[in-house]
């Protein structure tokens, strides 16, 4: 037995060691002591910063030092589990922002500082100050900046720190004991470098790792939430299964731009009036923060869904007189802040490092305070779409929306630009993107903007070998808000659609459907599922179903007709949309970081729609049970309306879930029954269950009949059913999900 000494920074000597096992390699044990490879921490930053001084103080091993370990601890037969560390969060911020800025750096964006002086610690560590920062593609030798002007430095570290992340990792001994402790690491650099070593097959065999499960398939859109707000409550989103979340555009933008006229100051459609793609600085975090988001969301197995504005720039700034983008006095601003020696903040910001002319294939560099796009970057047209000209194909897709200027893909520029936001995006991480206002973009500019198209992508088993990976495929989530209001947005839609196999999109006409079913003599049978008939124009794959979203409240009376009469509609239609199959349903929440209307009120004063999005961050008892429902059986096809009796009226919509559904042949294994009436509803649901442990995750109790016995099943509440018909009792102005969620104990099936 041994234990570690204590060096720099470890833990006090009364605190437990992390490690106490038999080990039989002296050699072994000589490294352990000798590098203080356990207990010690050293300066832990990566792309999104540095970790918070308490992180510090705990007991991390640093990357180097932990691939150094997990190879020796292999070599003597050491069995290895690694799984990522959701209890820590990064500080959100650039290490750049500091005077004594650390030295790390990735591949392709090396920072060139101006080294002051460095300062000596009591623990032998040296911290050096920097001033004034630039950065450069390629490594620079001991040359003079070509911009500044003073003696530059390229700082190499590898990318792979800057991928680093805390895991944890469960180590046992040959003798079966057991510790676990953390380390900072990137598993594919740590695959690759222990490939190298000499480390036999079966030592490779006992090296495992486990990634996060997807907790469900739902999207969560945060409206107007900061990437801080976002990033703080992922577990609550985890727990209530949502699988993406669709966050407000990561550009540059700012909602008090010198042209904006004082009463527009503030509000949430600036986020949506970009000043630069190239540099990410708005209300709501910087590219630091996004990086942040997107690692801590991985961990919880959710993805991010930014939304892409790539049609229109902004109106705030001097740009929405001469179309030089940034305007003139962001790009002042960035210029004084470098000049007056903030150590690199704003290069930390840059997500289009360069660009690369298709042509030549010659790098350009991308500078924060330069400009980016011009005038011959835009549509020429300087008029506004007019009220009569929403039919209009030329003018929807050449004219200005509100006055903000309309790129144009005849601008290599532009699409450049568009196509390296893309690929930075998927570099950092990102799965998928919500195209805005697609509808005014011609199919040049998606095609060209979008390439190449990427489709799907591997995603490795949630446990699996580390130096034998396996991957199941996923699709990419890139969807695209395509406004329908008449039949040429139908057809359009439909036409890129069928061009681009790779974009899904928001189903309106679907939701315009369900708002009419929902509304007072409207039929909910319309809504039902029949053989030979479709519920939508859009593929069930390619569906993304929203009951509200953020353009609707926020537009005044623009919208109307996209809003249900009532809030309960509204909620009883989401159960509905997150019971179909292979769709999934987008669920709206508003952060109310900038000025927004998102509650709209009835003229008694009472909610009409809205309410609760910005309460409850989608997260309500009902919604994290439809989303439940939802992630059970979005792959599984079966369906199957009633289309007589108590359970299929005007009023009352019930329908068979599962894998079985076979047009009532086979017993099923899922029940849907909404009543958008006041009364309640009781009768035999006419289509047998299979036997098993069963669930309501819908939005109210219910009365169940079984075996003569009426049992009251609350929303959560899980129940055995030996199959059979049920009987069974729905209340007015409800939603019953009900879902097998496991097998029966043997003697159910006596």
């Amino acid at each position: 037995m041994f234990s570690i000494k204590p060096g720099p920074r470890n833990l006090p000597i009364d605190n437990p060691s992390l490690l106490s096992w038999n080990i039989t390699d002296g050699d072994l044990n000589s490294k352990l002591n000798t590098l203080e490879y356990l207990n010690c921490v050293t300066n832990i930053i990566n792309a999104c910063g540095v970790y918070p001084q308490d992180l510090k103080d705990r007991e991390i091993i640093s990357t180097f030092h932990a691939e150094k370990i997990i190879n020796d601890l292999l070599k003597n037969d050491y069995e290895i589990s690694l799984f990522p560390d959701t209890t820590y969060r990064e500080l959100n911020k650039a290490a750049q922002r500091s005077i004594t800025a650390p030295d790390r750096i990735g591949e392709g964006k090396t920072w060139v500082y101006q080294r002051d002086t460095m300062v000596e610690r009591g623990d032998n560590s040296g911290v050096h100050q920097y001033g004034p920062a630039e950065h450069f593609t390629h490594i620079i030798s001991d040359k003079p900046s070509p911009k500044d002007k003073y003696v530059a430095y390229a700082i190499n570290i590898p990318d792979y720190e800057l991928a680093a992340d805390v895991y944890n990792i469960n180590v046992t001994s040959p003798s079966g004991q057991q510790e676990t402790f953390k380390i900072l690491i990137n598993p594919e650099h740590l695959r690759q470098t222990l490939e190298r070593k000499s480390l036999t097959a079966v030592q490779k065999s006992q090296c495992e790792i486990i990634t996060p499960k997807k907790p469900g398939e739902a999207i969560l859109h945060a409206f107007n939430a900061t990437y801080q707000q976002i990033r703080e409550n992922m577990s609550e989103f985890a727990r209530c299964h949502y699988g993406y979340i669709q966050i407000p555009p990561v550009t540059t933008f700012r909602a008090d731009g010198p042209e904006t006229p004082e009463e527009e100051k503030g509000y949430w459609f600036h986020a949506y009036q970009p000043e630069d793609l190239c540099t990410i600085h708005n209300p709501m975090g910087d590219l630091q923060d996004f990086i942040a988001l997107v690692k801590d969301a991985k961990k919880f197995g959710i993805d991010i869904i930014p939304d892409y504005t790539f049609n229109f720039m902004g109106i705030g700034g001097s740009g929405k007189n001469d179309l030089d983008y940034p305007s003139a006095d962001i790009r002042a601003k960035i210029s004084k802040d470098i000049e007056s020696g903030i150590p690199g903040y704003w290069q930390g910001q840059v997500l289009i490092p360069f660009t690369i002319d298709p042509v030549t294939k010659e790098r350009k560099q991308i500078h924060p305070e330069d400009i980016h796009l011009t005038a011959k970057d835009f549509e020429a047209s300087k008029d506004n779409i007019s009220k009569d000209e929403w039919e209009n194909l030329h003018a929807l897709k050449e004219k200005r929306l509100n006055g903000m200027p309309k790129t144009t893909p005849k601008s290599d520029q532009v699409i450049m630009l568009q196509n390296q936001y893309v690929r930075e995006m998927r570099k950092y991480g990102v799965r998928g993107l919500r195209y805005d206002a697609a509808k005014h973009s011609k199919h040049e500019q998606i095609e060209r903007s979008i390439t190449p198209p990427l489709k799907n992508y591997n995603e490795r088993l949630h446990n699996t070998n580390l130096f034998n990976p396996k991957y199941h495929e996923k699709a990419v989530m890139n969807y695209m808000e395509y406004l329908v209001t008449c039949q040429l947005d139908e057809e359009q839609m439909s036409s890129l659609l069928y061009e681009r196999d790779d974009l899904s999109a928001i189903d309106f006409s679907l939701l315009m459907k369900t708002i009419k079913a929902f509304s007072f003599g409207g039929d909910l049978q319309t809504l039902a599922s029949k053989p030979g008939s479709t519920i939508s124009s859009i593929p069930s794959k390619r569906r993304i179903l929203i009951n509200i979203n953020h353009d609707f409240p926020n537009n005044g009376n623009l919208f109307n007709d996209f809003l249900f009469n009532h809030q309960q509609d509204e909620q009883l239609a989401m159960a509905y949309m997150a019971a179909l199959p292979f769709s999934r349903p987008l669920v709206y929440w508003d952060g109310q970081v900038l000025k927004s209307t998102t509650e709209i009120k009835n003229y008694d004063g009472s909610t009409r729609v809205g309410g609760e999005a910005w309460l409850n961050k989608g997260c309500s008892t009902y919604q994290q049970l439809y989303n439940e429902f939802h992630a059970l059986y979005i792959d599984k096809a079966g369906i199957w309306s009633a289309f007589e009796g108590v359970f299929a009226t005007k009023n009352v919509l019930a329908f068979s879930r599962g894998d079985s559904v076979n047009i009532n042949h086979s017993p099923h294994d899922g029940l849907v029954i909404i009543n958008k009436g006041n009364e309640e509803v009781e009768g035999a649901w006419p289509n047998k269950l299979q036997p098993g442990k069963y669930k309501n995750m819908g939005s109210n109790s219910v009365n169940i009949i079984i075996n003569n016995t009426r049992k009251i099943i609350p929303p959560g509440k899980a129940f055995m059913l030996r199959g059979g018909t049920l009987n069974i009792n729905i209340p007015g102005r409800s939603a019953l999900l009900l879902g097998k969620t496991g097998e029966p104990p043997n003697y159910l099936y006596l």
